[in-house]
């Protein structure tokens, strides 16, 4: 018995020595289990960015990043310090790229291409690595957890944060190459570190006597920490310049901290020292990457060195003040009022002293926690606020905050909010659980009611949501200084309360928001866990009742089920539609059901997206246009070595023979990257304002003006690049209306006006939904700006159709805004004859227009005489569901054009008279699998005759000399030619004699070199009358005639196909698209 006794106390031990190592080292796998599960799910769709060998990325700035990782590794470890590829005539120099992180992808890259990586390893390297940033979060995540909840809460907040589905997934996933996957990771370890000295500040309790003494042994731990936090702080901003947003956070508590330890009876001195020597650490180390000595949020600047060294004598300060008033012996109740005082006038003071140093610090506030942003702002994706999302989902801002976190963001503010009234409750004092009582109210007030904050705002001639956060900002203020707590949670709810504003403001933010929501978790479980008793060690706990079991059960699956639920129905679903899988689902004020998506949806369902669209146009323009600095044989491209070295400078000095390229902003890093051509307007949204400009210019001069206010005497802007999405209201064209500063004042209202269609009952709409067949109708100036002329006309004319659109009433939304109430028992469209009986028809209703659906102008449009369509994305349609808006003109993705003198054309024919060129062109990069044919499209232009007969046109189209002009010569290599000469022609017209029916045409060819200006030769025409019906007992009379007035005349079925129009409803509209879609189908590629 002895031996089996023996033996059974030797399993037990063996048995609970293997229970205290797992209880010991259980984090240690699933935190193992956690990196690996985030990584996997960030790469799932890895392949998808690799394309026939070629590596694509998501989004635009990842291609400059690319640009740049591959500049530090030609130049390793140095980054671009200016770039004239971008932001043509003056080039840039970014502060946010060419930081830490291309260094880091950059040696990553040299490492994994042992010295001497290609191409395709660089970019692959690239691809992965948002995923292993976004996937090392979870360490610092873990540890942050652990010191707010224990080893169970940091592995609950690890576990959060793998399973959120929300912006900061999204940010690092495989292909989005961007520094966003980066930042997280580097600002929690810098509050991490932070963190830490706080704790060792107060366990150690350091003060300024000991540096006197040299007291190095009682120093060495708190001055280390302090320094590794400063050092964290400053590879933070290393990573990402506007990062000094974290140095007025740390400001913020410091002020905060120093103050309640103070009026507690606390030594600032503690903490003082860790501001001291943290900032001071990173105020010095920020002067290492200093590119400027202006005041910049987005470059190495003066900015980031000051505001930390700032921070740190402010610390100083605040502890030196602190002494002072124990010397006087002042009442401690005084000196929170003496610091926030000292703030107010320090900040007048600065704002008087320095205006542009405090403009640039409350701009910046504003923008990034102030809920204010401008509309140019707000058409950046990624810049608009959180809760704009309302209106895309149809839901209210539970809804919206719920798909990004669940539940996990509301119990973060329940820890946050018990984190500062804690103490006020557990003190048993009735005055000041009254005033956090008071706090909350004033807190709900506002939200509850915005009513009142924009009231007590316009009192102030400040904004309701600025006036709002400053209420809140007062109110946590005074409940944060009026209780002692520990240091590392106040550092936790003013970080945490700071990147809320910020994500409330600009929706990506929120990846930087997830550190603090699940951190924020991890403290409530902790909590629940100590009130329990249940935070001690597993053999430290006699017993456990269910009741402990249940509740701390229940809280877990509270936070843990709206996110795991979907992730793991996704696991199980054999769905092609993963949406369907996910159990949690809420409803909208359409009543439609809107999905939680899992995580492993989302980090699926990643994909290049829109430059595929581009890739092939800009493949076309690299090949077939000239190097920059060889435009017109210059001959000076190796002037502009496309990863050289150039010195920083306002205004980089192009040589001759280079150009830049004009498209709307978007574009701006794939035009560099993919066709390695200079574009002036980029996603830094430099040139944006020029772009905006030119792009909705009404007429031709007003672009030309854009241009030429852009290009240098031998550096000009050559090139245009339009994309489908840039002519749809629905898609960007709306984006440069917000960045146009041209000569008129322009909104959307100006350009196309929404149309409903109504069920009316007598005068009331009881029902409604968007027109169908034209869900915006267009006005006259949509068709006439720049960008739709280009892409829908191929700068030929238009020629205005007698369709007129007629509706019921004329609405007014909230905004601002018309909309078109159309009756759905009425006709609503009708068609005339002709365009006087049109034009009759709608001066006597004030309900209806002419036109403004698809390629229908309401007015003629005049064709363009300097632009020409010279290649397309060959490859790539707009998508199909968009070609009935888009017209029958070939809907490319993507249409280059080219900018040219033009040939000048002189000639005569009858006086008085209308004179139409017309050519014929084929756009030969496709080819019919059919026929061997080449897509065509006709130009057109229009001119009048004088009283001599005289008439001058500028046509943009060759006809012939195409041999002579390639990129060798330092010209287009066009792959639009003319298909035969132009064709000059006054159309029918009736002689004198009031029967003979008579016409005026010519034949010409228009050279090449004229177009392109290097001929002065003039195309000269001399248009020769033919008899085109002459009735019995018509008279041979050769007199001169004139056109009969087009405003009567019936256009012809084939004078409207040259001219590119289209049917005017839904039918027609899709009758004229489906042809040209069935055309399209049977082209191939021809290189």
């Amino acid at each position: 018995m002895s031996e089996k006794t023996e033996a059974s106390r030797e399993s037990s031990i063996s048995f609970d020595s293997a229970l205290d190592v797992l209880e010991d080292w259980y984090h240690v796998p699933v935190i193992g289990a956690v990196l690996a599960f985030m990584f996997w799910v960030r790469v799932q769709s890895w392949k998808a960015f690799t394309v026939d060998g070629e590596v694509y990325f998501s989004g635009n700035d990842a291609y400059y990043h690319f640009r740049e990782v591959m500049y530090t590794v030609q130049h390793w470890p140095q980054t671009m310090p200016f770039d004239p590829w971008t932001n043509f005539p003056t080039g840039t120099s970014v502060g946010q790229f060419g930081t830490l992180y291309d260094q880091i992808v950059a040696t990553a890259a040299l490492v994994v291409g042992m010295g001497d990586p290609s191409q395709n390893t660089i970019a692959l390297t690239l691809v992965f690595a948002p995923a292993v940033f976004g996937a090392l979060l979870a360490v610092p995540v873990y540890f942050l957890g652990k010191r707010m909840g224990g080893r169970l809460g940091g592995v609950f907040a690890a576990v959060v944060l793998a399973l959120l589905p929300g912006y900061f997934l999204i940010r690092t996933r495989a292909g989005a190459a961007d520094h966003n996957g980066a930042e997280p990771l580097f600002q929690a370890v810098a509050v991490l570190t932070t963190m830490v000295a706080l704790a060792v500040a107060q366990r150690e309790k350091p003060v300024w006597e000991q540096f006197l003494d040299r007291d190095v042994a009682g120093l060495r731990r708190v001055v280390g920490w302090s320094a590794l936090a400063g050092v964290a702080t400053a590879a933070y901003m290393w990573m990402w310049p506007p990062g000094v947003l974290l140095v007025g956070i740390f400001g913020v508590f410091y002020l905060v901290k120093l103050t309640s330890d103070y009026y507690h009876g606390t030594s600032p001195d503690h903490v003082a020292v860790v501001a001291a020597v943290s900032s001071v650490t990173t105020g010095l180390l920020m002067f290492v990457p200093l590119a400027t000595l202006e005041f910049s949020a987005s470059r190495f600047s003066l900015l980031q060195p000051i505001a930390a060294l700032g921070v740190g004598l402010g610390a100083v300060f605040l502890a030196w003040l602190a002494r002072q008033w124990d010397t006087q012996d002042f009442d401690a109740t005084s000196y929170p009022i003496a610091v926030f005082s000292l703030v107010v006038v320090g900040v007048a003071v600065v704002s008087v002293a320095l205006p542009s140093l405090w403009s640039l610090v409350e701009t910046n506030l504003l923008r990034f926690v102030g809920f204010s942003s401008g509309a140019a702002t707000r058409t950046i994706g990624e810049a608009q606020p959180f809760l704009a999302r309302e209106s895309r989902y149809g839901l209210g801002m539970f809804g919206v905050v719920f798909l990004e976190y669940g539940l996990a963001f509301f119990t973060a503010l329940l820890g946050a909010a018990w984190i500062l009234l804690r103490p006020h409750l557990a003190s048993g004092s009735v005055k000041r659980i009254a005033g956090a009582a008071a706090s909350v109210v004033v807190v709900a007030t506002v939200f509850a009611a915005p009513q009142f904050p924009e009231w007590l705002g316009g009192i102030f001639g400040i904004g309701g949501q600025l006036t709002a956060l400053a209420i809140v900002a007062v109110t946590l203020t005074a409940v944060a200084v009026t209780a002692e707590r520990d240091a590392e949670q106040l550092l936790v709810v003013v970080w945490g309360a700071f990147i809320t504003s910020a994500a409330f403001t600009q929706v990506r933010f929120n990846y930087y928001l997830v550190v603090p929501v699940v951190v924020l978790n991890a403290y409530l479980l902790g909590e629940l866990l100590s009130v329990l008793a249940l935070d001690r060690p597993a053999s430290a706990i006699d017993e456990v009742s269910w009741y402990q079991v249940g509740t701390v059960t229940m809280a877990v699956l509270l936070v843990l089920v709206p996110v795991a639920a979907p992730a793991v129905a996704e696991a199980t679903n054999n769905d092609s539609n993963p949406n369907s899988a996910s159990p949690i689902r809420l409803t909208n004020n359409n009543g439609q059901q809107v999905p939680l998506q899992s995580a492993i949806t989302v980090g699926a369902s990643n994909s290049p997206g829109e430059v595929i669209e581009w890739d092939d146009a800009l493949e076309w323009m690299k090949s077939n246009t000239p190097e920059v600095g060889n435009y017109g044989g210059a001959g000076n491209a190796d002037q502009l070595d496309y990863y050289g070295t150039y010195a920083q400078t306002d205004d980089y000095d192009y040589p001759a023979g280079s150009y830049g390229v004009m498209s709307w902003w978007d574009y701006g890093h794939w035009i560099t990257v993919e066709g390695e051509r200079v574009p002036h307007a980029n996603p830094f949204q430099q040139g944006a304002d020029n772009a905006a400009n030119f792009l909705l210019a009404d007429n031709e001069s007003q672009a030309e003006d854009v241009m030429a206010g852009i290009s240098e005497d031998d550096a000009k802007m050559r090139y245009v690049a339009v994309d489908w999405q840039m002519v749809l209201p629905s898609a960007k064209f709306g984006a440069p209306i917000q960045f146009y500063d041209g000569p008129r004042s322009l909104s959307g209202n100006d350009f196309y006006r929404q149309a409903i269609n109504s069920q009316y009952d007598g005068s009331q709409i009881t029902n409604y939904q968007s027109l169908q067949s034209a869900s915006l109708v267009k006005r006259q100036a949509y068709y006439e700006s720049m960008m739709v002329r280009l892409y829908r006309y191929h700068g030929s004319a238009q020629q205005a159709q007698p369709v007129v659109f007629d509706w019921r009433d004329t609405l007014q939304t909230p905004s601002g805004a018309e909309v078109l109430s159309f009756d759905s028992s009425t006709t609503n469209v009708r068609s005339f004859e002709n365009m006087s009986a049109a034009e009759a028809y709608v001066a006597n209703d004030s309900t209806s227009q002419i036109g403004g659906t698809s390629a229908l102008p309401s007015e003629d449009v005049p064709a363009l005489e300097h632009y020409r369509l010279v290649g397309v994305s060959d490859d790539n349609l707009a998508p199909f569901n968009y070609l009935r808006q888009l017209g029958p003109q070939r809907p490319m993705a993507v249409k280059m054009f080219e900018r040219v003198e033009g040939a000048e054309v002189t000639g005569t024919g009858p006086a008085n008279t209308t004179v139409t060129a017309r050519v014929t062109l084929n756009m030969t990069q496709m080819t019919s699998n059919q026929d061997g044919s080449h897509p065509q499209f006709t130009y057109v232009q229009r001119a009048e005759t004088g009283p001599d007969g005289e008439f001058t046109m500028t046509l943009p189209y060759s006809s012939t000399g195409y041999e002579n002009f390639g990129t060798d010569e330092g010209y287009t290599n066009v792959s639009v030619r003319a298909a035969g000469p132009y064709e000059f022609t006054t159309g029918n017209t009736t002689a004198a004699d009031g029967i003979t029916v008579v016409e005026y045409n010519d034949t010409a060819d228009v050279t090449e070199s004229q177009v392109l200006g290097q001929s002065d030769e003039t195309v000269t025409v001399d248009l020769e009358r033919s008899v085109v019906d002459r009735p019995e007992g018509a008279q041979n009379n050769t007199s001169s005639a004139s056109l009969v007035d087009p405003s009567t005349a019936v256009e012809t079925t084939e004078e409207s196909s040259a001219d590119g129009s289209d049917g005017f409803d839904g039918a027609g509209a899709t009758a004229a698209a489906v042809p040209a879609l069935a055309g399209l189908v049977a082209i191939r590629r021809t290189r």
